[in-house]
């Protein structure tokens, strides 16, 4: 493989080649579960998310639209889903936010056409400082989704973080 953003992001002994499909892996860069297309070493047994191989150095996300967040490597706790970074992160230096490469690409809304089970409540705060409660659904170990209409089923669910 010719030289990539892959190998220009995370620095790599050998050149890592792109692949579809090894099956379940454990991601070297940011040390969480993966499948699918990856980048790898085959001789070092070496595999990082196709996007942790390409991630630019600094991004804009709506998770955190306040300011970029600056590519990271150490460990720390990503504040979106709040497991440990063991590997890369990005950082808000002003704020201190911490994210995971993969936790950056969650969508700011889902569908779904399944019953809002009440696996939880959460009390959010509303404008003007109301405070309201709202049923969740969990994708995922640690995001859910809270429903903002309320009903049993709902096409669109917005966003919020245990």
């Amino acid at each position: 493989m010719s030289p990539s953003k892959a190998e220009a992001v995370v620095q790599h002994i050998h050149p890592l080649t792109k692949v579809d499909g090894v099956g379940r892996y454990i991601c070297d860069g940011c040390k969480t579960e993966g499948s699918g297309r990856s980048y790898r070493c085959a001789s070092c047994n070496y595999d990082l998310h196709e996007y942790c191989a390409t991630c630019p150095p600094t991004l804009v996300s709506h998770l955190h639209p306040q300011h970029k967040l600056r590519l990271v490597h150490d460990r720390r706790g990503c504040d979106i889903c709040n497991e440990a970074t063991k590997g890369l992160f990005y950082q808000c230096e002003p704020c201190g936010v911490d994210v995971h490469p993969l936790c950056t690409q969650q969508p700011q809304k889902v569908s779904h056409d399944r019953e809002c089970t009440n696996q939880g409540e959460v009390e959010e705060e509303a404008e003007h400082g109301r405070i309201r409660k709202r049923d969740i659904a969990r994708f995922g170990a640690n995001v859910a989704y809270a429903c903002l209409t309320g009903d049993v089923i709902t096409p669109t669910i917005s966003y919020f973080f245990l």
